[in-house]
């Protein structure tokens, strides 16, 4: 049989999955601002809607817990169809929901409009399925690619935040919330569309190695050929996953992650403007710190294909677990800015923590076991509203930044219990063999 002629991998010949990085780091800075709006938002709509930190809290805490039932969902129109389909329905939700949203003049209003509109598209749309598109496009750069996404992240987040309050100062919440719901409209959606299946569906396999057996007219909607069995031991099950313990370990370390930044997004100004700073000065602050994260995340990005995942995740809850210790205890100046820098390390770990997802459990049922953490992170959901209610109650946060520092350090221990399924398999397998 003749074989089939190289097939051009992108444009200027370069692999397409290198095209995407670039393509989806744009898509998932301009998800970064459902971050940016609740931040910023916060005091402008308790003040305006007259309501109290717990119920404007709630409402976030809901929009965690409608994310935890849509993440599987997602996940499973992923793995099924391939990222672009949720990043189209996600953006225009999105967009739409924050132009919407400036038309809110009740409590029952907001609460309907953002959960049905803003948070699902959000949520649905960005980095979760550019996740799926870097563990489907790289294995021996996975943790690169993803860290690429991560930073990206954390760029609109630093770039957007101080620019939002800006915006708010200078029309009001309702103006920004319109420009920022047409900014998402004409940049995510037609980007979206420059998003591909998976490197088999152009003839490729995974980094780059062209898949001279794949027919040259194999088209996005059909299923991916297989990947070749070197680059990958092998896949494990969705079952077969989640019966392991090392799931669990992670889906409880990620969760503690996940709720601790939730809280601190949504009460970061809040907080800030408790250590005695302005609104905007609180902007600010959070701006730097996710600025700060960018370099961290890429350079962890790179460190995790180099050395074990699970050390950078430990490492990780610990320098979590001291930040807000240090914030809850300390009020000056340098306490403030120590806090900023660990929490920069500490929260900014995803693309090792779901790195590790796909090097423990395989690439064909990825988005299905992101999904999953995602719906069993919404136990952690309740920590903005914990954080407003006690905040309502003591007119401090010092106990619930206590409470997140204990989380963390027992994310930290627990962490030390975990091990690669894979490679247990693998031994007992070979205990068994009667070779």
């Amino acid at each position: 049989m003749k074989a089939s002629a190289p097939i051009k991998q992108g444009p200027l010949g370069i692999f397409y999955g290198w095209w995407l990085l670039g393509i989806g780091a744009v898509i998932v800075a301009i998800g970064s601002l459902q971050t940016s709006v609740t931040s910023v938002f916060f005091l402008p709509i308790q003040r305006e809607l007259g309501l109290s930190s717990a119920a404007l809290s709630l409402v976030f805490t809901l929009a965690i817990f409608e994310g935890g039932l849509e993440g599987p969902m997602a996940g499973w129109m992923i793995d099924k169809w391939g990222p672009r389909l949720p990043i189209i329905i996600g953006a225009a939700l999105g967009g739409t929901g924050l132009l919407v949203l400036a038309q809110v003049n009740s409590y029952p209003y907001f609460v309907i409009v953002y959960l049905t509109m803003v948070s699902l598209g959000f949520q649905m749309g960005f980095l979760q399925c550019m996740h799926a598109v870097a563990n489907l496009w790289f294995i021996k750069y996975r943790t690169r690619a993803m860290s690429v996404y991560s930073s990206s992240f954390r760029v609109g987040w630093a770039i957007f935040t101080p620019v939002v309050a800006l915006m708010v100062a200078a029309n009001g919440w309702r103006s920004a919330s319109i420009t920022l719901g047409t900014l998402v409209l004409v940049t995510a959606l037609p980007l979206a569309l420059l998003i591909k299946r998976s490197p088999e569906s152009m003839g490729l396999l995974p980094d780059g190695v062209a898949n001279q057996s794949a027919p040259d007219n194999q088209s996005d909607s059909k299923e991916a050929t297989p990947v070749a069995e070197t680059h990958v031991p092998f896949n494990m099950g969705f079952r077969e996953s989640l019966k392991t313990s090392s799931f669990w370990i992670l889906a409880f370390s990620t969760t503690v992650r996940l709720s601790t930044q939730t809280a601190l997004a949504v009460h970061a100004i809040p907080i800030f403007v408790w250590k005695g700073m302005g609104e905007q000065s609180g902007a600010n602050i959070v701006g730097l710190t996710a600025g700060i994260a960018v370099p961290m995340i890429l350079v962890l990005g790179w460190l995790g294909d180099k050395m074990s995942k699970k050390a950078i995740l430990l490492v990780a809850q610990v320098s979590l677990a001291l930040g807000f210790l240090v914030l809850a205890v300390n009020d000056s100046l340098v306490g403030l800015y120590v806090f900023v820098v660990l929490f920069a390390f500490g929260g900014n770990v995803s693309p090792v923590n779901y790195s590790i997802l796909g090097e423990y459990f395989g690439r064909t049922v990825f988005a299905r076991l992101r999904g999953a953490l995602g719906a069993i992170g919404v136990i952690g959901g309740l920590t903005p509203v914990y954080a407003g209610w006690i905040f309502d109650k003591t007119d401090s946060y010092s106990i619930a930044l206590m409470t997140f520092s204990g989380l963390a350090a027992a994310a930290a221990f627990l962490l030390l219990l975990m091990r690669n399924p894979q490679r247990h398999t693998f031994l007992v397998d070979n205990q068994h063999d009667p070779r």
